[in-house]
């Protein structure tokens, strides 16, 4: 309700600022004319503005998931009547609150403000000391250092870093006068490399990749050919085909023929080496025919929910612990909304928001007015794009399991509120939709379905 308060306000001071400028009394004379100042400028609001269906849209979204993230979070600590519920769906709650506090200042915050660049170099270098101070006094859970104990709460640097890192490397990448265009190219993944490097000391090996993917959209919205990206988009493609097939071959083999050749290819990891022993158990898990216990509960509680769904509390994987209770409500959410609300209750509805936000992001990257606001959303849209694809993916042995939350969906303070954060900048994009555009683009791929739909893409 209140998001709507200062379009509210500004427009019944418009229209007392009309009401009130020079008009004729009924009597004849002329009221005395008295210069009032522009209500509309002291607000900072353009007095041509019109309203932002998208960004109402993107209100709806975050409501939407929300609301299915806190239901079913309570479901995962729900057993029976006669046992209590845990707290984390409260817990959530309030991290929602702070998160969405949060995305109404930033998303009204002009990124072309000095005080939105203090704000951005502020939480880099702030994350960069927590990402050091999280390896040497951070809580020790299984072997990895990935939280700081800030009184009752636990942070997780790994996550407002993400979001810090990747609008930093925008800032830099599109700073205007800044040198030479190779000096930008090198700071970008520079600012990027820093951050991955800490991130993978914890270990969080999943949270240090998933920066590379939005620094490649970035680059390649901005700098390739129309004719080199469809190329790079093609090969893509035939790679992740050939990717599954093998996939499949090696999920064919008999168990016999893998455990020899696990013995005889994949050696236990040193301590300095990249992967650590469970990422190759997961590795091993993965291209299995049986998989893990996890990957085994997760694909059957999907399974079990079927089309309708067992109803809402009414799963017996989770209640039964069959899927684990300690990653039910963080990494293995889709599973349990799968499993009470089904296909059409429960998934469905849930990719479809996901679908949604996603096309919105693409939507002010596409209408942007200025190089920054452009990259700021491709960079979101990526980084989204693959917390999705990881979160679900795993769920149903599409991909391994990396330990990627879905947004808005899985318990955690950290990552919601980094999220809306991040989701915060890219609206706040929205704030130039009426400026003067500043720089040509040239369209690299478009993609038209008579007046229904219509995406392109562009150079800057």
């Amino acid at each position: 309700m209140y998001v709507f308060l200062p379009y509210v306000v500004r427009a019944l001071a418009c229209r007392m600022y009309v009401f009130l400028t020079p008009a004729v009394c009924s009597t004849g004379f002329s009221l005395p004319y008295v210069r009032l100042p522009d209500p509309c400028t002291l607000m900072n609001f353009p007095a041509t503005e019109d309203f932002s269906w998208s960004r109402l849209f993107v209100w709806l979204v975050i409501l939407g998931l929300s609301v299915f993230g806190l239901c079913y979070i309570y479901s995962t600590g729900y057993i029976g009547d006669e046992y209590p519920v845990r707290e984390n769906w409260q817990r959530q709650l309030f991290y929602l609150l702070v998160a969405l506090l949060l995305f109404l200042i930033l998303s009204h915050w002009d990124n072309r403000q000095f005080s939105w660049k203090m704000f951005l170099w502020g939480g880099y270098v702030a994350s960069l000391l927590a990402l050091v101070l999280v390896l040497f006094i951070g809580r020790e859970v299984g072997g990895a250092r990935r939280w700081l104990e800030l009184g009752p709460f636990l942070l997780q640097p790994a996550e407002p870093a993400k979001v810090f890192t990747l609008l930093t490397g925008c800032y830099l990448l599109n700073r205007p006068a800044s040198g030479s265009r190779l000096f930008r190219l090198m700071a970008f993944p520079a600012v990027i490399l820093l951050p991955a490097i800490l991130i993978k000391l914890e270990p969080a090996l999943g949270n240090a990749l998933i920066l590379f993917p939005p620094f490649l959209a970035v680059m390649l919205v901005k700098y390739c050919p129309g004719k080199l990206f469809l190329c790079l988009l093609s090969t893509c493609f035939i790679l992740i085909v050939v990717a599954i097939c093998g996939l499949f071959w090696l999920r064919s083999l008999p168990p016999e023929e893998k455990a020899a050749d696990n013995k005889t290819a994949v050696s236990t990891p040193k301590k300095w080496s990249f992967l650590r022993g469970y990422h190759l158990k997961r590795l091993r898990s993965y291209v299995s025919g049986q998989g893990s216990w996890n990957e085994r509960q997760s694909i059957m509680t999907v399974a079990s929910g079927g089309l309708y769904g067992k109803g809402f509390l009414n799963g017996t994987m989770k209640s039964l612990g069959y899927l684990p209770r300690t990653v039910a409500p963080t990494d293995f959410i889709f599973s349990v909304i799968a499993e009470e609300g089904g296909f059409l209750y429960g998934s469905l509805p849930v990719l479809l928001l996901y679908a949604l936000l996603l096309l919105i992001c693409l939507y002010w990257g596409a209408t942007a007015n200025n190089p920054l606001d452009a990259s700021l959303c491709t960079a979101f849209s990526s980084l989204t794009l693959c917390h999705l694809l990881i979160g679900i993916g795993m769920t149903i042995r599409l991909v391994p399991i990396m330990g990627l939350p879905l947004p808005l969906l899985s318990y955690g303070g950290s990552f919601t509120v980094s999220f809306l954060m991040g989701l915060g900048c890219a609206a706040a994009t929205r704030l130039h939709r009426n400026a003067t555009q500043q720089t040509d683009t040239r369209t690299i791929l478009q993609i038209r379905l008579a007046r229904l739909f219509n995406l392109s893409l562009n150079r800057l």
